[in-house]
């Protein structure tokens, strides 16, 4: 009798219990009836298994229990349950682990041990204690390979000069996954690299033979030398190819640090049944006239291009998916809507391409465009959360850009030449590459001086042309720009170029790379801003750094605060028949503390007038409000505007007008 209550009270435990997840499970994901029956469908055979595990649960046979513990360490047996996706089937969160130990079903390996569990991050020279991963189960520690603090007690050096190659591995215990083929190996993980993507590694490997072959996956992404990775990151492998199905799997975490700097720290690690329907967007390219010509934040109206759009998709499910196709929308100042070509059958773990090339999108206005890349199936996707990705572009009026130049916290870093191997002497220069599909004039250069620049720094802003060759010539160059104190430091320093004197022109079809050459190293180090959330989003090398000077170009995954700035009236959008208006030079120019723009229009009309600075940031706007046809004047305030070149626009009803002047103190 008492058996028999057990199993009713196990009975109606589940019963209730998947009730309520059916419940969540069509709010969440809105299904139609005709899936709610399937899932009861489920739900009865998953019942009836719980009644099956009920009995068995009061056996005394302990190799029929469900779920065995140790350490932090939970393992779900491969029972006649039935999965769904995304159940855990082993995790670790190291939450019993002591402190300063690994768990105890875990080993080490490689030529530098020291995998620990912590409660405070790094605690060298070069890190810091506050740097601790921000996982799901953070209060019960985390586990990190602390190379700068192994370095540190080893040398006894602060300096980091005497620092050495680390390579440690950590591995786990045995792992049961038969009867399961489809499954994912996730976890959280904050890091910082040093000092070469060259010879720093962050791998995680699976073996199906308890360690006796692997697979490696490298985990440390587009994150950049130097630069903390997001706080967490959470990263999912689909390891099915791997070990699905395998009674014998390990996992293995190995830091490999050509330097020994900085650290890597992991928790809340998961293998989880993998959904079966999953075509991911890996990545989202719009391609501005030139393939893989990279992401341009910022187009001037007079290098506008059609754009045709590519993505980059993976079946990440566990079964073949059907009329994959990809959608991109673009609203904002100009509306677009296209289908890709569609793949017809895509078999598991297969990549491919979906193109739109015709027809191409125009961004015809002055403005901002959102464009959503997302892909579909004729399966219901179960991870729609990797179906889209979306971009922000800008047209303006003057301003060639490949960043966001949004400064904060998590979205923005310092980015030095000094960052890099031999970086740390004169004439070592960042920059960042431009290409031209329209003849243009460059005035200016632009870029966002850090706050944490040393005083004495300077630097000027230096311009390339890449030849048919491919080789680096030295074009052009501005004044020289010295970092004094806080005044010079945290905003934006534009400069015109001086040699070979004034604006430069440049032809159809032209390649550039404006850069920033640092002086004063190594005793003061110049920083720029870095656009944190477009590291290594750009499909073609972007960011170049000849560290020394010396000509011997590399490569960097970064997106740097470095503008190009174009001459306004060479801009297709904004040229005016001046035959109902005629704008004249303001008097006096340069201007000092207040300046007269006279014009003249041939009928009445609404009139106003704006004041921007070379990168196209509006300094002044004026309402004039609707005047008669005849000559007019606006008197412009200069006195609380900073020294320097602008350009005054006048608007008359839809048309425009536009002049240089100067401004001094």
């Amino acid at each position: 009798m008492a058996f028999l209550f057990l199993l009713i009270d196990e009975l109606l435990f589940f019963i209730v219990l998947f009730y309520i997840f059916i419940l969540n499970l069509r709010k969440t994901q809105n299904l139609k009836p005709e899936k709610m029956k399937k899932i009861y469908l489920l739900t009865l055979a998953v019942v009836l298994s719980a009644g099956a595990w009920a009995q068995r649960s009061v056996s005394t046979n302990a190799a029929n229990a469900v779920m065995t513990k140790s350490s932090d360490e939970v393992v779900i047996s491969n029972s006649t349950s039935v999965r769904a996706p995304f159940d855990v089937l082993w995790s670790e969160d190291f939450g019993t682990t002591t402190i300063g130990a690994i768990p105890a079903t875990w080993t080490e390996a490689g030529a530098d041990l020291g995998w620990k569990k912590t409660m405070i991050g790094s605690t060298g020279c070069f890190g810091t204690s506050t740097a601790t991963l921000n996982s799901t189960t953070k209060l019960n520690g985390v586990l990190i390979y602390d190379a700068d603090s192994i370095n540190e007690a080893l040398t006894g050096d602060c300096t980091g000069a005497t620092y050495a190659q680390r390579t440690a591995e950590v591995v786990s215990g045995v792992i049961n996954l038969t009867g399961e083929p489809n499954v994912r190996l996730t976890f959280q993980q904050y890091f910082r690299l040093c000092c070469s993507p060259t010879t720093t590694f962050l791998t995680v490997s699976v073996s199906p033979d308890g360690g006796g072959t692997w697979v490696d996956y490298d985990v440390k992404g587009t994150t950049g030398i130097n630069s903390y990775n997001t706080n967490p990151e959470l990263v999912s492998i689909n390891i099915s190819a791997a070990v699905g199905g395998s009674s014998n799997v390990k996992v293995k975490f190995t830091f490999d640090s050509g330097l020994g700097v900085y650290f890597w720290q992991i928790d809340d690690i998961q293998i989880i049944e993998g959904p079966a329907n999953d075509v991911k967007l890996e990545r989202a390219y719009a391609d501005f006239s030139y393939t893989d010509g990279g992401y341009y934040t910022q187009t001037p109206a007079g290098q506008v291009a059609p754009i045709t759009f590519r993505g980059a998709i993976l079946n990440d499910g566990g079964i073949a998916q059907t009329t994959v196709n990809m959608n991109v929308s673009v609203t904002g100042a100009g509306t677009y809507s296209q289908n890709s070509n569609t793949i017809t059958s895509m078999p598991l773990f297969a990549r491919d391409t979906l193109l739109i090339t015709t027809p191409t999108f125009d961004p015809l206005a002055v403005g901002t465009y959102n464009i959503v890349y997302t892909v579909d199936q004729v399966e219901t996707d179960e991870l729609i959360a990797n179906n889209s990705i979306t971009q922000v572009i800008k047209v303006s009026d003057t301003v060639y850009a490949r960043d966001n130049g949004v400064i904060g916290a998590g979205i923005s870093s310092s980015l030095s030449p000094s960052d890099y191997v031999g970086g740390d002497v004169d004439g070592s220069v960042i920059g960042t590459l431009y290409e031209f599909p329209a003849a243009g004039t460059i005035t200016t250069a632009s870029a966002f001086v850090a706050t944490s620049t040393q005083n004495g720094a300077s630097f000027d802003f230096v311009l390339y042309n890449i030849d048919g060759t491919g080789a680096f010539v030295e074009v052009a160059n501005s004044d020289i720009y010295v970092v004094a104190g806080t005044a010079d430091k945290n905003k934006w320093v534009t400069m015109p170029f001086i040699t070979p004197g004034g604006p430069y022109p440049v032809l159809a079809g032209e390649t550039y790379i404006i850069g920033v050459r640092v002086y004063g190293a190594p005793a003061f180090d110049l920083d720029i801003l870095n656009d944190v959330l477009l590291e290594g989003t750009q499909p073609a090398q972007t960011t170049f750094v000849d560290a020394g000077g010396t000509g011997a170009w590399g490569w960097i995954q970064k997106a740097p605060f470095l503008h190009l700035n174009l001459e306004i009236l060479n801009l297709g959008l904004n040229e005016i028949d001046a035959a109902n208006a005629v704008l004249h030079q303001n008097i006096p120019n340069p201007a000092v503390g207040n300046t007269a723009v006279n014009f003249e229009i041939v009928k009445a009309n609404e009139v106003s007038l704006a004041l921007y600075d070379v990168t196209g940031k509006l300094i002044k706007s004026i309402n004039a409000g609707r005047l008669a046809a005849g000559m007019h004047t606006v008197s412009v305030e200069t006195a609380d505007v900073d020294a320097g070149v602008y350009f005054y626009t006048l608007t008359v009803g839809e048309q425009k007008l536009t002049k240089k002047m100067t401004i001094m103190k």
